[in-house]
């Protein structure tokens, strides 16, 4: 059951969160009064996680990182006696579209909070450890003695901060993530139709939490619940084929879905930039501020992510250009914006002002400070990277490819019908892609071409954006350790969800946009009845999807205790795990190793506490084999711990370990041979024994645990 504890963690997550939106709210809603709640929840949320993270970096308490937030409020009871906070009951529909995604998905995660399965192991384990021990760069609690700099781990970070403030813990915070980011993102994508449409503004929000055509194939022909959702993710042969609600009905709380938030942020900046850009040199200045922000964590939330949104922030800064003026104008600019920094630092001479052409104090400003922002972070990570670029040998089935893609693919063709009747000739783009083979390559990219042909607004922007996403990956793949079978794998599951987005939010605003000249043409056409249709179809993608996939992890009684399933499948462990999480300070622990996607590892997963190896193969994709040899001899030396008394202790010793844990895995595992000397039972149950090594501190006894 939910407890009264949980629903104290929801509000305090609630409370605090608005927090951060609130702060930052007035300031915006006077340069960006029609989506100042989006923009500011979301900014607030990064920059309060910024702050922290550099509050930690400089040695300070994490609490310190709520000195911006507070600084902000001051700053509005000076400068804004009256404030703006009296316009908040009119951003009503704003809070209650947040409310009903966040409790929607919310009461989704109560029925299936388990963290099992899947990469939820991993997941978690870097919650617990940023909370345990909140330090810069986290402790990797799968690599006794080494970081999480070689994974983009910024992303739990700031999932994480609120916690931090608020006390809750990692077993219920992971369960309050996803609803967060999905009714964050929500709410982005209703500012982004908020800007461009008059009647279907929640269009975006729809295309964003649609299945995709798949999924609706397989329910009607008679596909079993529990195997519709995963069913759907694996479309395109020998790849992953995520979409939102796919990872949000999931529920792995993974970098790519944490990258979710950003990239509806920045679809709404990028929106912004086109639609408000020319409000004022104040507001140019706070577009570029916050674009930078949104684009600044990119890289640390989910590197993948970057390969996205460097170029359409270059793409957004060459649109603004081109619509302010010639091409050939363009590069004379440019060199006018260099010449006065040159001169404003040289010789201090010329006050500081604003290019003529916005686009190009845009395109030059926001990958600088967005760099600046992050620096630290972004130059600390040493992450394995990709080895290098090939060429795609198997190309989509374009069944399948529609079968991923198909209703925003519909909406581009009813949109650029126009377009195509016009400028034939464009249909010449198709005819290379078309002979070697690669159908998929041809739609995709025959309707990138219509896209940058018209170049009308957003919602081409954005269209052209997911499209060469899609190109992109019908040619080409990032070279990983994945093999030759799955060799495009993760470059079509990192990016899908983007390219998702992308073309999911243009081909929204492109019915928004036709659905309104419809309206004008029919002016007793009951717009209120379209609105409610809208709302009717959100609800429905967002209740139908949750309740055919319920079965898909077994009957749960309604917790947001993500652990609590281990008191009916592992109670000894579950116990023993309970009093491992109260423990304070640093600890290093010795459990078993052992495989992949598995219930190993599972002490350091639950508890945050770095074991010497955890999922080996996972460290080995982040870290290769940095420090050099590692892969196989911790695995080795663990079993030499449990098995050969006499080198327990020095093994011990080695890795820092101060804490050997002792249950039914590892008595499977191993032939269990502890030495009497230098151990004393630090807990012990019916089936779990905790060893502590004396060289560590006396630690406070609860609960059975066993004294000397």
């Amino acid at each position: 059951m939910i407890e009264i504890g949980q629903i104290i963690a929801v509000i305090s997550w609630l409370f605090l969160i608005t927090l951060f939106h609130l702060s930052l709210y007035p300031w915006i809603k006077e340069f960006l009064p029609r989506v100042a709640v989006p923009v500011s929840w979301t900014s607030g949320m990064i920059l309060t996680a910024l702050s922290t993270w550099y509050a930690v970096f400089c040695g300070l308490p994490p609490v310190f990182g709520l000195l911006p937030m507070v600084l902000a409020f001051i700053c509005t009871v000076v400068f804004h006696k009256n404030g703006y906070y009296r316009d908040i009951p009119s951003e009503w529909r704003y809070y209650l579209l947040f409310l009903f995604v966040f409790f929607t998905m919310l009461i989704v995660r109560a029925y299936n909070p388990d963290i099992n399965g899947a990469e939820k192991f991993m997941d978690h384990a870097f919650l617990a450890s940023i909370l345990r021990v909140p330090m810069v760069p986290p402790l990797d609690p799968w690599f006794a003695g080494g970081f999480l700099t070689m994974y983009y781990y910024f992303g739990h970070w700031m999932i994480a901060t609120p916690a931090m403030m608020a006390g809750i813990p990692s077993n219920i915070l992971f369960n309050l993530a996803l609803p967060t980011i999905a009714a964050l993102s929500a709410v982005n994508l209703y500012g982004t139709g908020h800007l461009v449409l008059k009647n279907g503004r929640l269009l975006p929000v729809l295309a964003f939490f649609m299945v995709n055509p798949y999924f609706i194939y397989l329910a009607l022909t008679g596909t079993q619940s529990f195997t519709l959702l995963w069913d759907s993710s694996r479309v395109i042969t020998n790849t992953i084929n995520e979409y939102p609600l796919f990872s949000f009905l999931f529920g792995d709380v993974h970098a790519h879905v944490l990258g979710i938030l950003a990239q509806s942020f920045l679809i709404l900046m990028v929106t912004v930039a086109i639609t408000c850009l020319g409000n004022g040199r104040k507001t140019h200045v706070l577009i570029i501020l916050l674009t930078a922000l949104g684009l600044s964590v990119t890289p640390v939330v989910n590197s993948w992510d970057v390969l996205i949104w460097a170029p359409m922030i270059l793409a957004t800064g060459i649109f603004l250009m081109l619509s302010e003026c010639p091409v050939a104008s363009i590069v004379k600019d440019l060199k006018a914006l260099l010449h006065k920094i040159h001169n404003r630092i040289k010789n201090r001479e010329e006050a500081w002002t604003l290019s003529p052409h916005a686009g190009a104090i845009y395109i030059f400003l926001v990958p600088v400070i967005s760099i600046l922002l992050v620096s630290p972070l972004l130059f600390g990570m040493h992450t394995q990277g990709i080895a290098g670029i090939g060429f795609v040998h198997t190309p989509t089935d374009i069944v399948e490819f529609i079968m991923v893609h198909g209703w925003f693919l519909a909406a581009f063709a009813f949109s650029f019908r126009k377009n195509l009747g016009r400028f034939p000739w464009i249909l010449v783009a198709i005819i290379p892609f078309f002979f070697a083979g690669y159908l998929s390559a041809a739609l995709a990219a025959l309707f990138l071409v219509l896209a940058i042909q018209r170049r009308k607004g957003p919602a081409d922007l954005l269209a052209a954006g997911g499209l060469a996403i899609l190109l992109f990956c019908e040619l080409f793949y990032l070279a990983d350790n994945m093999g030759e079978i799955y060799y495009r794998m993760n470059t079509v599951f990192k990016l899908y969800i983007g390219a998702w987005m992308l073309c999911g939010t243009a081909a929204a605003l492109m019915a928004g946009d036709e659905l309104d000249a419809f309206i004008t043409r029919y002016q007793g056409l009951k717009v209120r009845i379209i609105q409610c249709t809208f709302i009717l179809l959100l609800s429905l993608c967002l209740i139908v999807p949750p309740v055919a996939v319920s079965t898909m992890h077994g009957p749960h009684t309604p917790t947001l205790d993500g652990m609590a399933w281990l008191m009916n499948s592992h109670k000894e462990d579950a116990e023993a795990i309970a009093f491992l999480r109260t423990l304070p300070g640093e600890h290093v622990i010795v459990e078993a190793a052992g495989d992949d996607y598995q219930y190993t590892s599972r002490v350091s997963s639950f508890t945050g506490i770095p074991t010497i190896v955890g999922w080996q193969f996972h460290e080995y994709m982040w870290r290769g084999n940095t420090p050099e040899g590692w892969y196989g001899v911790r695995g080795n030396d663990i079993r030499t711990i449990y098995e050969n008394p006499d080198l327990t202790i020095p093994l011990m010793e080695q890795y820092k370990a101060d804490l050997l844990y002792v249950g039914p895995e590892e008595r499977l595992r191993y032939n269990i041979s502890i030495p009497t000397r230098n151990l004393r039972e630090l807990y012990k149950n019916r089936d779990v024994i905790i060893y502590q090594h004396d060289f560590s501190l006396d630690l406070p006894i609860s609960g059975n645990a066993v004294t000397r």
